[in-house]
């Protein structure tokens, strides 16, 4: 893992780099997206990915690492954001798992059987993940169904805030690279407790990013060699 006190700008082009250098490749893309904070980045990879290599953008799926039940585009999905902010992915897969408005346990195991599907003909998996400040990424908090079930490529569950679904740790462990965007104040304490490194995962979720081949986390506070 390496830390690094780049700029969003900086952040925004090495995973465009990633994604168009593998497309370019003829490779197929998985590209797993996160609400919050990477949304405007994301919005932003995409126009560069529209702008620059279109005619590949078939070979790519958006997924989203979580989202947060309900019916379709309801103010809080995750999906519905990135529709808001102009995220526009031309010729690329973008399913919506919420589309169909079904219930919640119909509802992850959608999601469980299109995520299986895009991990299985994937040949390169990409996520642009947050990190909260309680040490949480993707939907995975701590201490919730999501860190102790070890199985299962969705799980969905109810949380004090939302009826939540995420790609559970099977799944996240299939990252080929991860490129974590954690800025600001609220985000120090937790950096620092990942940076440490010595926690247990259930109390600081975001440590399962140790386990993939490639993260780089791009911040205000830590630089390391990697």
């Amino acid at each position: 893992m390496k830390f690094v006190t780049e700029g969003v700008e900086q952040a925004v082009q090495a995973v465009y780099s990633s994604i168009s250098s593998k497309l370019s490749d003829g490779k197929t893309v998985l590209w797993l997206v996160s609400g919050g904070s990477a949304v405007t980045s994301q919005v932003q990879i995409m126009q560069q990915l529209q702008a620059t290599i279109p005619h590949t953008l078939a070979n790519l799926t958006v997924l989203p690492v979580d989202e947060r039940y309900g019916v379709k585009s309801h103010e809080n999905s995750n999906t519905f954001q990135m529709q808001t902010a102009g995220f526009s992915p031309g010729a690329a897969h973008w399913p919506d798992i919420l589309d169909g408005n079904l219930p919640l346990s119909e509802t992850v195991s959608h999601y469980n059987t299109v995520a299986s599907d895009a991990l299985a003909a994937a040949e390169y998996v990409l996520a642009t993940l947050g990190m909260g400040a309680d040490g949480h990424t993707a939907g995975v908090l701590p201490g919730s169904p999501a860190i102790t079930d070890t199985t299962s490529t969705v799980v969905g569950y109810s949380w004090s805030d939302y009826e939540r679904m995420t790609l559970g740790v099977p799944a996240l462990l299939q990252i080929d690279a991860a490129y974590v965007l954690a800025y600001g104040e609220s985000k120090k304490s937790a950096l620092e407790r990942l940076y440490k490194n010595d926690e247990p995962v259930e109390l600081l979720p975001a440590k399962i990013l140790y386990d993939l081949p490639v993260v780089t986390v791009y911040n205000d506070y830590i630089e390391s060699e990697g």
